[in-house]
């Protein structure tokens, strides 16, 4: 009987492949690089970590406002002529893309910290751009 050797090892990379197919999408070991991220996705990147900054403005405020829930709510209430607790919703969905955006910006500087060529899928293009709070 005759054994045969594989051609080329590929050594597994479990965490990198998390990492880029989180991230970008990219699932497969040929689809990642270690070129030099284009301009774009670098622009991306700054988009995202100024995004990040404002929601964690927005973020802190709506935090920080909690002993004005009420009279906000009676402005509202004034204006729209019924009831409703909006500070609980605009926190929860704040928070939530807050969440969203800390994450994908973490991904991306764990990018940065081993190599990869930075590629944002467009879906996570396109979900921080949608309106955060329900006002």
């Amino acid at each position: 009987m005759v054994r045969h050797q594989p051609l080329q090892y590929y050594e597994p990379q479990l965490c990198l492949s998390c990492l880029t197919g989180i991230y970008g999408c990219r699932w497969k070991r040929y689809q990642r690089s270690h070129d030099d991220t284009t301009p774009w996705e670098r622009l991306w990147f700054l988009l995202l970590t100024f995004t990040f900054g404002l929601t964690l403005t927005w973020l802190y405020f709506w935090w920080e406002v909690h002993n004005d829930y009420d009279e906000f709510n009676w402005y509202l209430y004034n204006r729209m002529g019924y009831w409703s607790d909006w500070p609980v919703p605009i926190l929860v969905t704040t928070a939530a893309a807050f969440t969203y955006i800390a994450g994908l910006l973490v991904l991306a500087l764990c990018h940065i910290a081993v190599g990869q060529q930075m590629n944002l899928h467009w879906l996570h293009k396109v979900l921080p751009g949608l309106p955060q709070s329900p006002l």
